[in-house]
C-alpha cells in the first residue's frame, strides 16, 4: 500500500475517532440535561405541595354601572334611561363606576401576606375608599371584600366605545394586582393580575350628541356583554430558591 493511502486512511480513523468523542459528549450533555430537569421539577413539585393554598373569588361586575359620588363608595347604578350630553358632559363630575368585588380565603395552615396593588381598595369606616395595601390572612380567614374600582368620564368610556367599533384596543381599564405568600425564604409567591374594561355606553341612536348606557338587547342580553373581565384570572407562581436573595427557580421553558 502506498504512502499515500495509509495517510488517508490515518485521516479516516482520526475523524472517525473525533465523532466518537464528539457524539459522547453530547450523549453526556444530554444526561446532564435530563438529571438538571428531573432535579428542578422534584424541587417544584416540593414547593408546590407546601405553597400556601389560597382562592381568589371574583364576582361579575355589577349592572347596571354605578354612579360615582364624592360622599363615599358608589352604592347606586345611574337612573334607567340617564343620558349624557356632547360636549357640555363629556369632562364633567358625571363619572360611571366600573367594579369587581373580589375576596381571598387562606385555605392552608400557615398564615399568609396578601398585597393589592393598581385600582384595588377597600372601605374605611366612614366608607370611603381607601388603598387595599397589605394585610394578613390567618388560617382559614376569609378577607374583607376588595374592590376593582376605577371612576370613568364619558369622554372616557365613549373613546373605548369608538376603539371596540374599530377593533382596536381599549385604552381606558381598570387593572389590579394580587400577591399572595408566606413567610418561607424557599417557598411561593402567587400573583394574579385583574382587568376590566369596556365600553358601556353607546351614541342614542338618532340623537346626536347624545349618550347612554347600553341598553338590553334582544339576542344579546344585558348590557353586560359591553364589559370585558375575567371571573377565573390565571395564576401565576414564582417558586423561590431564596427570596431574600432573590433567587428565583428556573422556569421548565428556561430549564
Amino acid at each position: 500500500m502506498s504512502e499515500t493511502s495509509w495517510v488517508a486512511l490515518g485521516s479516516i480513523g482520526t475523524i472517525l475517532a473525533f465523532g466518537v468523542v464528539a457524539w459522547q459528549g453530547y450523549l453526556t450533555r444530554q444526561s446532564l440535561k435530563v438529571s438538571q430537569l428531573m432535579t428542578v421539577d422534584a424541587i417544584r413539585s416540593r414547593l408546590d405541595s407546601q405553597a400556601p393554598k389560597v382562592t381568589l373569588k371574583l364576582s361579575p361586575p355589577p349592572w347596571e354601572p354605578l354612579a360615582a359620588t364624592s360622599m363615599g363608595m358608589p352604592i347606586n347604578p345611574w337612573p334607567t334611561g340617564h343620558t349624557w350630553h356632547f360636549p357640555a358632559e363629556q369632562e364633567g363630575s358625571n363619572r360611571l363606576v366600573l367594579q369587581q368585588i373580589l375576596v381571598l380565603e387562606n385555605l392552608s395552615d400557615r398564615r399568609v401576606q396578601a398585597r393589592f396593588d393598581g385600582d384595588l381598595v377597600v372601605a374605611d369606616a366612614d366608607r370611603r375608599p381607601a388603598a387595599a395595601g397589605v394585610i394578613l390572612l390567618e388560617p382559614d380567614e376569609v378577607s374583607r371584600d376588595v374592590y376593582l374600582q376605577r371612576e370613568f368620564t364619558i369622554k372616557e368610556l365613549s373613546e373605548n366605545y369608538a376603539a371596540k367599533q374599530a377593533g382596536q384596543e381599549l385604552a381606558h381599564r381598570v387593572v389590579g394586582t394580587v400577591t399572595v405568600e408566606d413567610d418561607r425564604d424557599n417557598g411561593c409567591t402567587d400573583r394574579w393580575d385583574l382587568l376590566l374594561t369596556g365600553c358601556p355606553v353607546e351614541p342614542v341612536p338618532d340623537r346626536e350628541g347624545l349618550w347612554m348606557i347600553a341598553p338590553f338587547h334582544l339576542t344579546e342580553g344585558s348590557g353586560l356583554r359591553a364589559l370585558e373581565y375575567n371571573l377565573l384570572p390565571p395564576r401565576q407562581r414564582i417558586h423561590w430558591i431564596s427570596r431574600t436573595r432573590g433567587i428565583q427557580l428556573p422556569s421548565p421553558e428556561a430549564t
